[in-house]
């Protein structure tokens, strides 16, 4: 019972840890891109002619 318990929470722990590198890739995911589409955006405003 003790050992099915451990493996039970076991499982548990390896699944909150894969839940939490997927959400980390996410986060730098959306982070290449918010600055990916900023940087362009930057560079529209500085050619654009006044």
């Amino acid at each position: 019972l003790l050992y099915s318990g451990g493996l039970v929470w076991g499982l548990v722990g390896g699944g909150l840890q894969w839940a939490w590198a997927v959400f980390h890739i996410l986060i730098v995911l959306l982070q290449a891109f918010i600055f990916m589409i900023l940087t362009i955006v930057y560079l529209d405003m500085a050619h654009q002619a006044h």
